[in-house]
This record gives structure tokens, C-alpha cells and sequence, in this order.
């Protein structure tokens, strides 16, 4: 079973979101669906955070910025 939520936002912020859900899920139907159940799923666990501990030895960063390791990241997502 599925249910609609409407919800405004500033066209600003809507405009942002979009683009960063098309750059992880790619331009295509569903993107933005698929990143804000995401969203929706991390926003309802018991911490209202993301389970950062999953990340935990995932990142090899060595000698590497904070802008190569955006750059590495973002490479990687599905």
C-alpha cells in the first residue's frame, strides 16, 4: 500500500534537491521518488539520523582533500 504526500517547499530548495538526487540516481524517471523515500526511511529511524556506522572502513583516505574525497565519493555512487 502506498500514500501521497504533498508537501511546499521553497522552489529554491526544491530546485537543489532535485539536482542532488538526479546526480546520485541518475537522470531518469524515479530519481527523485527514489531519493526522498530515502530520505524519508533515514528521517524516520528511532535517531532521526543515518546509520553512520555503516560507513565505518568503507573510505580508504589517506593523503587525499576533502575535495578528491567528494570527487572519489560521488564516482562511486550507484
Amino acid at each position: 500500500m502506498t500514500e501521497i504526500i504533498k508537501v511546499e517547499v521553497e522552489e529554491a530548495l526544491a530546485q537543489k534537491f532535485k539536482k542532488r538526487a538526479m546526480e546520485k540516481y541518475g537522470y531518469r524517471k524515479g530519481a527523485i521518488a527514489k531519493a526522498l523515500k530515502e530520505l524519508i526511511k533515514k528521517f524516520s529511524s528511532p535517531t532521526g539520523k543515518a546509520d553512520w556506522s555503516s560507513l565505518k572502513g568503507k573510505l580508504d583516505i589517506k593523503d587525499i582533500s576533502s575535495v578528491e574525497l567528494q570527487h572519489k565519493l560521488w564516482a562511486d555512487v550507484d
